[in-house]
């Protein structure tokens, strides 16, 4: 048991790295060129079974903040790209390497380019997190110590008292490592994000107003320990928190402020 634990500290304290924009620190088992590679070709995939939106005033406006939040992530290894999606879906994604989608069912939500960036550049801070490396590193790593607590602490125990301790030790990992993980990632997306409108020249107060717009979309929240995501009011105020942190490079960008309504 001892060997288990001192071979995964070491694990993690040799696969540690450094986000950009936060400066938290990550853990990952994966390379960035392995989860651009993944993102490259799940977004290929995704756009052969969902209609792109071209030519119309939204698409070009999804392009042009897309354009302006790339130009302050300093990417130069991403290969951007910026689609928009016909669904009645509220959703966006980006994937690694820069693959970014926007559903026309966030518009409404959106209402104008600084909520529009305030999707895209939380979407595009989990890309430059690497937190779908984080997540594979992970659970990989939770795998790995669940197979050794099987092996070294559950020895003893007949095969119904095993099956159960399993199934326990599987919950705590969920709700003690999993969940809480990914409710971290949507945070550090939240302040990445709002650093890359604020730099990119969209007015950052507007990310306040977008979240507190679309938390009504998504009916009665589940508990927040259940959940991958924060709940609405500490979102919001962790954004309203972080509003005198970005106004530096708000100042100093274009100033756009809310752009154009959509």
């Amino acid at each position: 048991m001892k060997k288990i634990l001192t071979a995964l500290v070491l694990l993690f304290s040799l696969s540690c790295s450094t986000t950009p924009v936060s400066g938290n620190k990550a853990f990952l088992l994966t390379s960035q060129e392995t989860e651009n590679q993944q993102g490259e070709e799940a977004y290929k995939e995704i756009l052969t079974k969902e209609k792109v939106i071209t030519g119309t005033a939204q698409a070009k406006m999804v392009e042009e903040i897309g354009r302006r939040i790339a130009a302050v992530a300093n990417q130069p290894d991403f290969k951007w790209e910026f689609k928009t999606l016909q669904s009645d879906e509220p959703n966006a994604f980006c994937l690694p390497g820069g693959k970014v989608a926007i559903y026309t069912g966030i518009f409404k939500y959106a209402q104008n380019e600084a909520g529009l960036a305030t999707i895209m550049g939380h979407e595009i801070g989990h890309a430059l997190a690497r937190h779908g490396g984080q997540r594979m590193s992970q659970q990989m790593a939770t795998n790995a110590a669940l197979a050794g607590l099987a092996i070294v602490g559950l020895s003893g125990l007949d095969d119904t008292k095993k099956t159960v301790a399993m199934a326990a030790l599987g919950a705590g990992a969920t709700y003690g490592i999993i969940l809480p993980f990914s409710r971290k990632h949507e945070t550090e997306a939240d302040e990445i994000g709002l650093v890359l409108m604020a730099k990119a020249g969209y007015d950052p107060a507007e990310a306040v107003n977008f979240w507190d717009r679309f938390s009504k979309a998504g009916g009665k929240a589940p508990p927040e320990f259940l959940s991958t995501h924060p709940n609405s009011e500490n979102r919001r105020e962790h954004l309203r928190s972080l509003q005198s942190k970005v106004q530096g490079d708000y100042q100093a960008s274009a100033k756009l402020g809310l752009g154009r309504n959509l």
